[in-house]
């Protein structure tokens, strides 16, 4: 019986097999040919050549209320821009965008990303609210897709 019993473990380790981790897998293949083929990055295309149009609101040179209208980009299979990042460059004060909806926020890494409500309307607006600006301002509009953003339109007529 004692024989029996000390039997039993390493009947046990016999069956299960030893304690030890699978080999590690791994794959190969082989190519058959001699083409040689050459690739090309994807790009963000470019975002509308189209200036966007801009009116003013207010007393100059008291706070002023710029609204920026554009046409909605689509860059990739007819799906509208995720995100547009606005610049302001005002002729005397070059002040940066400070309030209103056209200052923007990170997005996806992203910073000063104007994200509309509705993207895939046919055309986009914000309006910029300041009283940093002396003298005309211009827009222009660049278009962003995820982590990427579009070259800039061009800019927009100057406005007082």
């Amino acid at each position: 019986m004692r024989d029996r019993l000390l039997a039993l473990p390493v009947l046990l380790a016999l069956a299960v097999g030893p304690l030890v981790p699978p080999p590690e897998a791994s794959a190969a293949w082989a190519v058959a040919g001699g083409a040689v083929l050459s690739g090309q990055a994807a790009s963000m295309p470019a975002g509308s050549t189209t200036a966007p149009s801009v009116t003013a609101a207010g007393v100059y040179p008291a706070v002023r209320t710029f609204t920026v209208t554009w046409p909605t980009a689509r860059p990739y299979g007819g799906r509208p821009a995720t995100g547009y990042v606005l610049k302001r460059t005002a002729t005397l004060s070059n002040a940066p965008m400070d309030t209103g909806s056209c200052t923007g926020a990170v997005s996806d890494g992203v910073s000063g990303v104007y994200v509309p409500a509705d993207p895939g309307a046919a055309t986009q607006t914000c309006a910029d609210s300041t009283t940093l600006n002396l003298g005309s301002v211009r827009y222009t509009v660049a278009p962003v897709w995820g982590r990427w953003v579009g070259t800039p339109s061009t800019p927009s007529t100057a406005v007082l």
